[in-house]
C-alpha cells in the first residue's frame, strides 16, 4: 500500500516552516530538512516537487551567507597565515622537545651515578626515646 503523496500546497508550507525554522536557529535551510518534514523519501521528493524547489525554495534561501563571504580574505591569504602558524607552532614544539630532552639526559646521568655507587650512608641513631616506647 502506497502513501499518497502530498499537494503542492503542503510541501510549500513545509518550505516555509523549515526556512522559518532555519533562520530562528541560525542554520542553512535544506532539502533534506523538508523531506524529514513531509517523511518523504529523497529520491521520491526530488522527482515530484523538484519544480518547487527551483520556484518556492532556492529564491527563499537568505543572501546573507554569499556576503559573509565576500568579507572574508582570500583563500590564499587563510593558507598562507596557516602556515605561518603551524610554521611557528612548529618551530615552538622543537624547542620544548629539545628542552625536555636535555632533562631526561641529565636525570639519567644523575641516576646512573646515583645508582654506581654503592657507598652506604650511616644515618645518625637516635638519642631521644620515644613516648610510646617508654609505656
Amino acid at each position: 500500500m502506497k502513501r499518497a503523496l502530498p499537494d503542492a500546497d503542503t510541501v510549500k508550507a513545509a518550505i516555509d516552516t523549515v526556512l522559518a525554522e532555519a533562520s530562528a536557529r541560525g542554520r542553512r535551510p535544506t532539502v533534506t530538512a523538508i523531506e524529514r518534514h513531509l517523511g518523504i523519501p529523497h529520491a521520491t521528493f526530488h522527482r515530484h516537487y523538484a519544480d518547487l524547489i527551483d520556484s518556492h525554495f532556492r529564491p527563499r534561501i537568505p543572501a546573507a551567507r554569499s556576503a559573509v563571504h565576500a568579507n572574508r580574505p582570500k583563500t590564499d591569504e587563510l593558507r598562507e597565515d596557516n602556515l605561518r602558524r603551524l610554521r611557528q607552532e612548529n618551530t615552538d614544539l622543537r624547542r620544548t622537545l629539545a628542552l625536555y630532552e636535555e632533562a631526561i639526559r641529565q636525570l639519567t646521568l644523575e641516576n646512573h651515578a646515583l645508582r654506581g655507587t654503592n657507598t652506604v650512608i650511616s644515618l645518625p641513631a637516635r638519642s631521644r626515646i620515644s613516648p610510646r616506647s617508654q609505656l
